[in-house]
């Protein structure tokens, strides 16, 4: 199924003990491993919660699965139609003292259908972000488990703009419908996503990436 796929995302949220839903469609590019939608907040955005971050804590199985792949069997080999995230994958965002900002924790189902995919999120936790997130870089290394499963390890840096830098780790169970495939150990560069905001309750998220091979790690010999 290459090139352009229509793409409906969902996300069920209680963060800061306030529920609310985010919705929305885009399309998602295999070809250049680009997503792009936008999406509604209703009631709207719990005080202290950033859309932008569901860029690094629900859309890892999307962005995972559209990244241009590498390796001898990526996350598309392994993915017949559905892609699960259990059990709940886990959110750490701290500031520069050690202090937890963030910590959330979030299910994902995905199903790819000739007519499109259809992500459906379910997160809570909480989110105390003094300021809004203007950029996020890192990596997410793909670490193969037994066959059908996989371990993502994502370490980033989000900085806010007052200045502030906090530092990410979301490490995230993988789960595909492919039960015999085991996957290449591959990582992926967290950047070019850009959150843009069109009212109070309305975002257009936009992100491209791409797996790469992993570099083997150096080694020093004794003297």
């Amino acid at each position: 199924m290459p090139g352009e796929i229509p793409v409906s995302w969902t996300l069920h949220g209680e963060v800061n003990s306030r529920i609310f839903t985010l919705t929305g469609k885009g399309i998602a590019d295999l070809d250049t491993g680009t997503t792009e939608f936008r999406l509604s907040a209703a009631p709207g955005f719990p005080p202290g919660f950033d859309p932008a971050i569901t860029q690094f804590v629900c859309n890892y199985p999307l962005a995972g699965y559209v990244a241009v792949p590498a390796g001898q069997v990526s996350i598309r080999d392994a993915v017949a139609q559905k892609m699960f995230v259990r059990p709940r994958r886990q959110i750490t965002i701290s500031d520069a003292g050690g202090e937890l900002v963030v910590r959330l924790q979030a299910l994902t189902t995905m199903t790819i259908e000739p007519t499109g995919i259809t992500v459906i999120n379910y997160m809570s936790g909480t989110s105390h972000l003094p300021a809004a997130v203007s950029g996020v870089t890192g990596e997410e290394v793909l670490v193969p488990g037994a066959p059908g499963a996989a371990v993502g390890v994502a370490q980033y840096q989000a900085e806010l703009e007052n200045g502030q830098v906090l530092d990410g780790l979301t490490v995230v169970p993988y789960r595909f419908d492919r039960a015999g495939v085991r996957v290449s150990a591959v990582s992926r560069a967290i950047g070019n996503q850009v959150c843009e905001r069109i009212s109070a309750t309305q975002v257009t998220l936009r992100a491209t990436s791409r797996w790469g091979e992993l570099t083997p790690a150096l080694t020093r010999t004794a003297d």
